[in-house]
């Protein structure tokens, strides 16, 4: 499974902090290079965009709660 990173400033730049678990996971140290492929996923807003008209919020909230495709 993938973690979910959360992007954060830290003075001018952007930057993706790793939990200690993951850091760990792939003895990483300060310092090391990495090769990472990122996507940015959708916000609930621009996933209840999508669904407008095709479910009611409380299906929508159902099927997200049991981890069903909402595609």
């Amino acid at each position: 499974m993938m973690p979910i990173l959360k992007v954060r400033r830290s003075g001018n730049s952007l930057v993706l902090p790793l939990t200690s678990r993951l850091a760990r996971s792939l003895d990483l140290r300060e310092g090391d290079a990495v090769k990472a492929e990122l996507e940015k996923l959708p916000s609930i807003m621009e996933l209840a965009g999508k669904l407008k008209g095709r479910m009611t919020a409380d299906e929508f909230t159902r099927q997200s709660n049991e981890g069903e495709d909402l595609g």
